[in-house]
């Protein structure tokens, strides 16, 4: 195999366990708006992270290079284990769904702030940080002066979207009345003009 050859096999075995781990990162929780450097950065980061445990816990390469004489060349030949291999993409998606979880659940910001290190949590926005806590019924005011009130279903990734699905949803009337939503519930898009939403006690 040429030289370049077996170059560019270490460099695609450096990264792609990273972007494979980015990958189910950016899939299961919600993150700021990346350039194609910052994407680079972070897949460097899981696959340091993925060969550090690799190497702890298997003590092996996925590969060798082996040099054989040519005549007056070298022949460069490179083998594969697949058992490691298999080991190196399980530990990729085992940190990334480590990560996953402990940043859709603040774990590890909670730490952090406990400790003084930052005040900010491990999740992408405000938004994000009210709607993964409470649950339950929420009552909705928009721009227009209406009011809706349901049980908060779904949500939308970020603000800028500002999106709400209500199950069980009524409008409520200038008295306090409340009209039911004929059906499974009401999409609140941004087109709506969300401006306050209110989380409610269960007895209210």
């Amino acid at each position: 195999m040429p030289n370049f050859g077996f170059e560019a096999l270490v460099v695609l075995l450096i990264l792609l366990p990273g972007f494979f781990a980015a990958h189910i990162v950016q899939s299961l929780c919600t993150r700021p708006q990346q350039s194609e450097f910052d994407k680079v950065i972070e897949a460097l980061l899981y696959s340091f992270v993925t060969y550090l445990v690799f190497t702890a816990l298997i003590g092996q390469v996925p590969l060798s290079m082996r040099v054989e004489p040519d005549g007056q060349a070298k022949l460069v030949s490179v083998e594969t284990r697949v058992g490691p291999l298999l080991w190196l993409g399980l530990i990729a998606l085992a940190v990334a769904l480590i990560l996953s979880f402990s940043t859709n659940n603040d774990l590890h910001g909670r730490v952090l702030r406990k400790l003084r290190f930052t005040q900010r949590t491990a999740r992408n926005s405000v938004w994000s940080d009210v709607f993964h806590e409470p649950s339950g019924y929420v009552q909705v005011e928009l721009v227009d002066g209406r009011n809706v009130l349901g049980w908060l279903k779904y949500y939308s990734d970020t603000p800028e979207e500002s999106s709400l699905y209500l199950e069980d949803a009524a409008w409520i009337g200038p008295d306090n009345t409340k009209v039911p939503v004929k059906g499974p519930g009401i999409l609140l898009t941004k087109e709506s003009g969300i401006r306050t939403i209110m989380f409610l006690d269960p007895g209210s």
